[in-house]
């Protein structure tokens, strides 16, 4: 079979010589097929590298949004951290609060029994239960104040008459209940609080009262105690001096002794105890504002 050949003229600009090139068919076929495969692959690549672009566009605008979503839950975790501590406080003052007005009996709900398997949540189902359990103890702790609200304005003189601030300001060394006495190491009863703080400061009448005693106590050493009224007494002990004299009224704030270490102490202090009905209980019950 006779091959057809194609000739390819080549004119140039200047006066010069035509160029002639001869191919045949099948080369030229061949040229033309590897021409278009050259374009198609050109074209293919193009595409790809496009879509490649698009999609690192994409993820690096999904790894922004990531860590914007990060730093918001950070945030939120902080924000629910805060208010959880913020809510611990004022349930520990509306637990006082409720004692002084005489509702230490309400039922708290809480959480009541929990128990049994569990599976990891996400962070913002987490944050999800966080701020739900927190919306809970905000609504109990509102109902729960509304009633002592009630209660302190039908209260009022009593409460006046309740011990509600700490008779001395210093750091609490001992609490109420057992410990080691400090001289023999033998557990004992503790029937009150120690307030570390230096002789000769001032001792305050917590709430308005009767002075029943100042006298010597060997335990004790110098002493006050009054009486409040409503079975509620209180004694202080340990004094440097004393400022009032049995009989006397004296108003919340009134400065009714000096800090000392009289009796059967290790240094200076003030022993405080609340008496309700002849009995100690723990003062820090009473205490509104901390050490």
């Amino acid at each position: 079979m006779t091959r057809k050949v194609h000739t390819i003229i080549f004119v140039p600009h200047a006066r010069a010589r035509f160029r002639q090139l001869r191919v045949s068919s099948r080369t030229l076929a061949v040229a033309s097929c590897g021409l278009a495969l050259v374009v198609l692959l050109g074209a293919t690549f193009s595409v790809l590298w496009l879509r490649s672009l698009g999609r690192s566009r994409e993820f690096t605008t999904l790894l922004a949004e990531n860590q914007d979503l990060r730093s918001r839950a950070k945030l939120q975790n902080a924000k629910l951290e805060s208010i959880e501590r913020q809510l611990a406080e004022f349930e520990e003052k509306t637990r006082k609060l409720s004692i002084v007005a005489g509702l230490s009996g309400i039922h708290d709900p809480g959480t009541g029994g929990v128990g049994g398997l569990s599976l990891p949540m996400k962070p913002e189902t987490s944050t999800d239960v966080g701020l739900g359990d927190a919306a809970r103890r905000g609504g109990t702790l509102s109902s729960r104040l509304g009633l002592v609200e009630s209660r302190l304005v039908l209260q009022a003189d009593k409460i006046a008459l309740t011990p509600t601030v700490a008779p001395a300001f210093g750091i609490l060394t001992a609490g109420f209940g057992r410990r080691s006495d400090p001289f023999t190491g033998a557990a004992e009863m503790h029937t009150g609080i120690d307030i570390s703080t230096p002789t000769g400061n001032r001792v305050h009448a917590p709430a308005a009262g009767t002075v029943v005693k100042v006298g010597w106590d060997r335990g004790y050493g110098r002493v006050i105690e009054i009486s409040h009224g409503y079975g509620v007494g209180t004694l202080y002990g340990h004094l440097e001096a004393t400022r009032v004299a049995e009989g006397q009224r004296v108003k919340r704030g009134d400065v009714i002794g000096l800090v000392g270490s009289s009796g059967r102490s290790t240094g200076p202090h003030l022993h405080y105890e609340v008496h309700l009905d002849g009995k100690q209980v723990n003062p820090l019950d009473y205490v509104l504002n901390a050490f």
